[in-house]
């Protein structure tokens, strides 16, 4: 496992779009965050209906869920075993993780069934702004089938990487038109 942090600054050509648009740099910033949290949903990876191999309990002391993987059990009565739940993640549970995130961006996200309220404490978009400065954080905590053990940072790292590319290709693209547009207008 590596750990490693990326940081991309792409405020100049953010806060030049801004400029050129006569709009504020927070609105570019949301408007980037929505690019990058639709084309990150659409990457996410549906989880399988799975038949888990893992129980959960609630700790005593703590109040915590605690997981056990099913060879744990083996050779322990009925009463040490009680209170264990089977722990199952279902299909589309890993797309509904987003449904935070789309809230706090104002965009809509209609899920086919009715979700519990726990999904929309899963992710969340935070934004700070001032009249030259904007940033966004979203966090996700997407839950896939089988605990991550089918997940490696890789496609993690793809679901990041397919929304960093889409809100630079659209930044770029309408930067590329309103600087077309204000070259062409100025001649």
């Amino acid at each position: 496992m590596s750990d490693f942090t990326m940081d991309i600054d792409a405020s100049s050509m953010m806060a030049a779009l801004a400029r050129l648009k006569n709009i504020p740099i927070a609105k570019v910033v949301r408007n980037a965050g929505r690019d990058f949290a639709r084309a990150a949903y659409k990457s996410t990876p549906v989880a399988r209906v799975s038949k888990s191999e893992y129980y959960k309990y609630k700790d005593a002391r703590t109040g915590e869920w605690k997981y056990l993987h099913q060879s744990q059990l083996q050779g322990r009565g009925r009463k040490s075993t009680k209170g264990l739940k089977k722990v199952r993640i279902y299909k589309g549970w890993s797309k509904a993780s987003w449904l935070g995130v789309f809230k706090a961006l104002g965009m809509p996200m209609s899920p086919s069934t009715r979700l519990p309220g726990a999904v929309q404490g899963m992710s969340h978009a935070a934004s700070m702004a001032t009249d030259y400065y904007a940033e966004m954080t979203i966090d996700d905590a997407i839950h896939f089938d089988r605990f991550g053990r089918n997940m490696s940072s890789a496609t993690v790292d793809a679901v990041a990487r397919a929304g960093y590319e889409a809100a630079a290709r659209n930044i770029t693209k309408e930067l590329d038109k309103m600087l077309k547009k204000n070259w062409e207008g100025g001649a």
